[in-house]
């Protein structure tokens, strides 16, 4: 018993160093499309799929993903930064730089026209993408006819990463029984519950401030104010520099999920520009989020969706049926879902904001299409089930104990889960009548 406990330790201590060994910059620099930060498009998986103990198979798959490549979610950034170059234009202040800005920004401007939030065709690849490999890495179950249940946030990208995910099966596996659902009556755990109270933090206030000023500095636009305009004095009654680096760095970042447009704006930014503007993201995001100590928690909105994964994974191991369970939604969901999981990749962040990117990146927990996955495994005739945790469709760990990683005993998970949600205390709004 000993030994197991010290290889135990071994294998939490190596994989622990494994992720905060990395060191994001290098990579962005190796890769800078990762640093589109949540605009980041799905990265291709290891593609290393561990095989289960003899006699296991997997008879019930569990997912939560975020929709596919979008649009922005709002025009008025396309909008802001083309009105103003062009306004700058009329003024006679754009240099021939920023003269190629505006003409770039014109066709981005018109084709985002009332498509804002929109999924791409990108994004529906992603979502076929994936469903094709869940049915090849997982034969054994996918090739049955299967019950699918799936149903998506009432946004459209969701709906429609959903109806994309659920073609690719049925064209992979036509015996398969699927139903899709997006309805209100779903959204208290597709989407952050705001019926749930979140606790209260002295510090979130502090630490606001302190991402305000790291989002200035990342994201200054002083040598951008100098690139695009002519006059830099007469440019910022009209331009605010920070304003101007933001809305082009999230134009450029948005610009990957549109790859039919063959445009980009990396010949105005900089290598340290884009990978500054991924770090004040990724802080961003980690505070926003509540996964920053010393945050207020705003994960707490997320474990409803805790509780449906735990509740319906019991039913069907119960049940003793095979199956299929997808859930569609948003990165505001996966992010700090993935938290309270204790995936591997989510629990490294810290309120350093200047270091955070060494050990927390949003590139390997929330692309474009995202997702997280549970996959069962058990013997023929009953017994003991197994549990696979997969983000982005790459095997994590999680922080229970195990013998056999990157398997899970149910037992244990679910005892765990359940332990956590009634540990939480969470309480509901007065007066709320969607406490489900």
């Amino acid at each position: 018993m000993k030994k197991r406990k010290t290889w135990l330790f071994i294998v939490f201590v190596m994989a622990s160093m494994a992720v905060q060994a990395q060191t994001s910059r290098a990579e962005l620099l190796a890769h800078p499309e990762l640093a589109s930060s949540n605009y980041c498009n799905y990265p291709n998986p290891s593609g290393h799929v561990t095989p289960p103990p003899a006699g296991y198979e997997p008879f019930y798959i569990t997912h939560y993903g975020r929709h596919g490549a979008r649009y922005m979610t709002d025009d008025d950034v396309y909008k802001n930064l083309f009105n103003k170059l062009d306004s700058a234009h009329s003024m006679g202040l754009l240099t021939p730089t920023g003269e190629e800005t505006l003409q770039k920004m014109r066709i981005v401007n018109e084709d985002a026209n009332k498509r804002y939030g929109d999924l791409t065709q990108l994004g529906a690849r992603q979502h076929r993408a994936i469903a094709h490999r869940m049915v090849t890495n997982y034969p054994s179950l996918m090739t049955k006819p299967l019950k699918v249940k799936a149903n998506s946030s009432t946004v459209r990208r969701c709906m429609l990463s959903m109806a994309n995910c659920c073609l690719e099966l049925l064209t992979m596996n036509p015996l398969l029984d699927i139903e899709m659902n997006a309805s209100e009556h779903d959204m208290y755990y597709l989407t952050p519950n705001d019926s749930i109270a979140i606790p209260k933090s002295k510090r979130d206030g502090e630490l606001y401030d302190i991402l305000s000023d790291f989002k200035h500095r990342m994201l200054n636009g002083k040598r951008l104010m100098t690139l695009l305009f002519n006059d830099t004095t007469k440019a910022k009654k009209l331009v605010d520099p920070h304003i101007l680096a933001d809305n082009l760095w999230e134009v450029n970042a948005d610009l990957l999920c549109l790859p039919e447009l063959q445009l980009s704006f990396n010949d105005v930014l900089t290598d340290d520009e884009i990978i500054d503007g991924f770090r004040a993201y990724n802080a961003s995001w980690c505070l926003w989020e509540g996964l920053m100590p010393g945050a207020q928690p705003n994960y707490y909105a997320i474990y409803p969706l805790l509780r449906n994964f735990i509740d319906e994974a019991r039913q069907m191991v119960n049940s003793g049926k095979e199956g299929v369970r997808l859930r569609f939604g948003h990165d505001s969901v996966l992010l700090p879902f993935a938290y309270i999981m204790g995936v591997e990749e989510a629990i490294h962040a810290t309120d350093d904001m200047e270091n955070l990117h060494n050990s927390f990146a949003l590139y390997r927990l929330i692309p474009m299409a995202g997702n997280v996955q549970w996959v069962f495994f058990r013997k023929q005739g009953g017994g003991d089930v197994l549990v696979k945790f997969l983000m982005n469709e790459n095997e994590t760990s999680i922080p229970i104990q195990t013998d056999s990683f990157p398997f899970y005993h149910w037992t244990d998970v679910e005892r765990y889960y359940s332990e956590m949600l009634e540990n939480a205390n969470i309480t509901y709004k007065s007066n709320d009548n969607e406490k489900q």
